[in-house]
Formats: structure tokens, sequence, C-alpha cells
């Protein structure tokens, strides 16, 4: 096929870019769409902050009959770049089975990184690792919790037939009542004894103290995320523009403090899984939707896991465990109506989360992958 790639400008393309996918997944019932809507503020320098501190673009493949046959977005993070090294990312990547289109995306989507000075690319990120990332790679027939991407599996194939490589691996993992009802209750045991012999105390999100308890969630969230690998931490204009958009699915009872003291030194967020939402929308705000919406929010059963973090002043007080334990007591139905919880990506080097799951008994549920390639000349 032979298709011709263009960047993304005005309001008419940037429709054809995010309506791009939905032909592709006709057939499948695991990919969940985003909001439209949503997905257009996403992408928009207007509304979203993180424009002003990456150069972002996004590009179009249309073939010879006008078709939108592929599409793909590029970043460079100069703040990624001053600590990782001259990588720019790729993402929002999705194309037809031809290897043609897929190269046409690509190469355009290097070129671009290489006249900016960049030494490799990698991906996909939308638009960074704080945001949706990975290809998956396994797990195909999973249906996905929110901020789990989901791709058919011939994206693998085109990346490796263009020369990229794996560079990172990433795992998401699910527990649900009552299958993995006593390995719940153990984390909750441990999590029990760690309070106790580390006299350490837990509460949730006060949200008549909104905007107070986002900043100790801030500040918790940069300490502990401080020297993770690939990831520079989000900035708080980023920070609460996120929280603004996932407010509909953010439950206080799923956003713990871990204490010490009368100080946070650890903290979890939990939201309830927007896709059990989502997948009654099909990309829609239709106005039937959005009188059911609310409805759907209560319905939802399944929570997910998106940020877990403690002070590194607090390693060896049994944080970690308390925070587990908190977790499992949300699958056990100490929060209401969730029953199941998911994570969101367990990256390959993060030894201290993979250590709390392996006590669990539980295998990778969706592996998830980053490709990269060494940009010459």
């Amino acid at each position: 096929m032979n298709a011709t790639v263009v960047p993304v400008r005005g309001r008419r393309l940037a429709t054809r870019f995010l309506t791009m996918p939905f032909p592709l997944y006709r057939d499948c019932p695991q990919w969940i769409p985003p909001l439209t809507y949503s997905a257009r503020r996403f992408m928009d320098p207007r509304h979203n902050p993180y424009f002003r501190q990456a150069e972002i673009d996004h590009f179009l493949a249309v073939d010879d009959a006008g078709r939108a046959v592929g599409r793909i977005s590029t970043t460079i993070d100069p703040e990624y770049v001053a600590r990782f090294g001259k990588t720019g990312f790729f993402g929002w990547f999705e194309t037809v089975d031809d290897p043609a289109v897929a190269g046409a995306l690509l190469r355009q989507a290097e070129d671009w990184a290489r006249d900016r000075g960049m030494a490799a690319l990698a991906g996909p990120y939308s638009y960074n690792a704080t945001q949706e990332f990975g290809l998956l790679v396994d797990g195909h027939a999973t249906t996905p919790a929110v901020f789990q991407p989901h791709n058919p599996g011939y994206y693998a194939d085109l990346l490796r037939g263009d020369g990229y490589r794996i560079s990172l691996r990433t795992d998401t993992y699910r527990w649900t009542v009552p299958d993995d009802e006593p390995v719940m209750r153990a984390a909750v045991e441990r999590a029990d004894a760690a309070c106790r012999r580390y006299r350490l105390s837990v509460r949730t999100l006060d949200p008549a103290r909104w905007d107070a308890e986002l900043s100790t969630a801030y500040r918790l969230f940069c300490a502990s995320f401080a020297n993770n690998h690939d990831m520079v931490p989000m900035s708080r204009e980023m920070f609460d523009f996120e929280a603004a958009e996932l407010k509909p699915f953010l439950d206080p009872r799923l956003i713990t403090f871990v204490e010490h003291a009368g100080e946070p030194v650890g903290f979890s967020v939990l939201i309830a899984d927007a896709n059990e939402v989502l997948a009654a929308a099909r990309g829609r705000l239709s106005p039937g939707f959005l009188l059911r919406f609310r409805r759907l929010v209560r319905s939802v059963r399944g929570a997910v896991v998106l940020m877990v973090g403690a002070l590194p002043q607090a390693a060896g007080m049994g944080v970690g465990r308390v925070l587990a334990g908190e977790i499992a007591r949300v699958g056990l139905g100490h929060a209401g109506r969730y029953r199941t919880v998911h994570t969101t990506w367990i990256h390959e080097h993060n030894w201290q989360s993979r250590a709390l799951v392996r006590r669990t008994g539980a295998v990778p549920y969706r592996r998830y992958a980053v490709f990269e390639k060494a940009l010459t000349g």
C-alpha cells in the first residue's frame, strides 16, 4: 500500500487522527476506545500543560484513496533528554497490517527526532512514561483496565521488521474475589503486623481537604519517583491536569496515606476502572451515555492501582507491606463495591513491587514492551 504521511494541523485532521483506529478495531471486543472529547483535549496544546515543557507533533498516514490508514505522535522532553540522553518518543501508534504504512510512519517520526538532535527513538509513549505507554505483546485475549493499552499482535512484528528492539518490559497483574481471597487476606495480615511493629497508621483521603490532600500526594509522588528508571516526575501543573481529568473516577476511599508519627511516608492512589464505563460509550459522549454516566460509575467493580510510593527515608519500615495490604482490602470489599484490583505497569526494574507481587503467586495478566531504535546519519 502506498501511504502519504501528513502533519496533523487543524480540527479536521485532528478528528481523523483520533477516529483512525475505530475501523481497525471494529471486530475486537477487547478494545475500549477513549472518549474522543477527552482524547482531543489531551492532544490540544491549549488544554494539556505538557505541551509547554515538551515538543510534540502528530502525523497521519493516508492511502491513495484518501483513507486514514495509520497515525503516530512524536515527543521530545528536554528534561528527559538532560537526564537520560538523546532519546525521542513515538506514541499514539496505530496502523493497518502493512509494513509500508508502518515504515512510512516510523520514518517520519525518526526524521523528526533526528532533525532535533536525537540519537534514538523509543515507544510507544503517549506522550511519556507517566502517561499511557507500552505495546501489548502478550494477553491480547484479555480485557484491559484503564491505562492498559490494547493493540493487535502484529504491531510488534512491524516494529521488529523496521529495526526496533525491546528496551524495556513491563507487566500488569489482576486479583479478584473470590479467586484470590486467601492471598488478599494474607496481605492484610502482613500489613497489620507491619503497622504494629513500626507504629504506622493509615488514613484515606479527606475530600473536604481536596487541594491540601492533592498537594500531599504530589509531594510524596515526586519524592518516591525521583530516581525512578526512565521517568521524569511530572510537573505540578501536569499532576493537577491529570487529576482533574480523572476526578469522576477518583473515589476518596481508594486513596491512602501511610503515616509515621503523624507525617505521611507513603501513599497509594487507586481509581475506579473507567474502562467499565467507557465500554458503554464506544468513544462518544452521546446524550444516552451522559444520562447513564453516574449510574455506570456507581456500578464499577474494578479498581486500578495508579500510583504507589514511599519516601526513600522510610525504607525498611514496612511501608510497602502496609500499602499492599491496603490495596488488598479494596479487593476484599473494605472500600465498598470493588472486588477486582488491577495494576498498571510494573517495570522489570521495579524489584520492590515485583517482590510484593511474587508473594501473592500472581502471574502477569498483560505484558507490555517499549521498543527502541538507534538513529543514524
